[in-house]
């Protein structure tokens, strides 16, 4: 059943576990991903970002995560990820989303406000949660540094000032994460965490690039103040390996239900693991 961010959110901080926001692609990952869910009794976000809905299609994707959505009795919520415009957000309520993310991390901060305010508004109309970013995660140029040039640790003071100046929903923060990391070595400052989640008690917190974050870390932001871990580049990995395996036990093999089925169920053993990792099991 479709949800809003806000509602799993909610849920999550008050009972302290955080659900998994998982990137999709193409109809694979999102029955993937649900199938799963639906097996653990899990809440479950599905990703949409820029770059896939560019590829693949933004209304295609949202067709096929609103049909998973539909089919199984978990609440499941289609997430516009990383939406870099106005207009982008708009398209995504157009087509249906229940949530969307205006990430103008890169902006300066009255930029930033001022457009995040403006989704906000137009969102909530509509009955549709915002999540944005404050400070900024940065991307990982090789898939294994734990820095990168455009990283910048939030600010307390500065989250709170955002939060009250624009009214979202939920607030990606930057503690230690780096997005594209295809090995876990991302240590996180659990210190500046729990000083986030002090100063803002009853705001979910959102942790990106989650992927490289080691487990025992995410246990901990867990427990103050993380509802929404966004993995990525883990399940694209997992995916990855599969078919290699595949091709080194069956070079010839040209089928697409061939090269699928590895994927599929890579997916389904990553999800399955992170579901457990994030204390989601049992809580749809």
């Amino acid at each position: 059943m479709l949800v809003t961010l806000k509602e799993v959110t909610q849920d999550a901080l008050k009972n302290h576990y955080a659900v998994g926001a998982f990137n999709i692609h193409n109809l694979e990952y999102a029955k993937a991903v649900v199938e799963t869910s639906y097996e653990m009794k899990a809440p479950v976000i599905l990703q949409i970002s820029q770059g896939s809905s560019d590829f693949a299609g933004l209304e295609e994707l949202y067709m096929i995560a609103r049909h998973y959505a539909d089919k199984y009795a978990i609440p499941v919520v289609v997430h516009l990820d990383h939406g870099k415009s106005f207009l982008r957000c708009i398209e995504g309520l157009r087509a249906g989303f229940s949530s969307v993310m205006f990430d103008g991390s890169s902006l300066p901060y009255a930029e930033n406000v001022a457009i995040t305010c403006q989704v906000v508004e137009a969102a909530h109309q509509v009955g549709v949660a915002v999540e944005a970013e404050i400070g900024k995660v940065g991307k990982s140029e090789d898939g294994a540094s734990t820095e990168a040039d455009d990283m910048h640790y939030t600010a307390v003071d500065e989250a709170v000032r955002f939060v009250g100046d624009t009214h979202v929903d939920a607030l990606a923060v930057s503690i230690g994460t780096v997005h594209a990391m295809a090995v876990q070595a991302a240590h996180l400052d659990i210190a500046l965490c729990r000083k986030l989640h002090e100063a803002m008690p009853t705001m979910p917190l959102v942790m990106h690039g989650a992927s490289g974050a080691v487990d025992e870390d995410v246990k901990q932001v867990i427990q103050l103040g993380i509802t929404k871990i966004n993995i990525a580049t883990f399940l694209q990995k997992k995916a990855a390996l599969a078919v290699k395996a595949m091709f080194e036990q069956t070079p010839d093999a040209i089928g697409f239900r061939d090269l699928a089925k590895p994927q599929v169920q890579a997916i389904k053993d990553g999800v399955r693991g992170k579901i457990e990792l994030f204390g989601t099991a049992n809580r749809a």
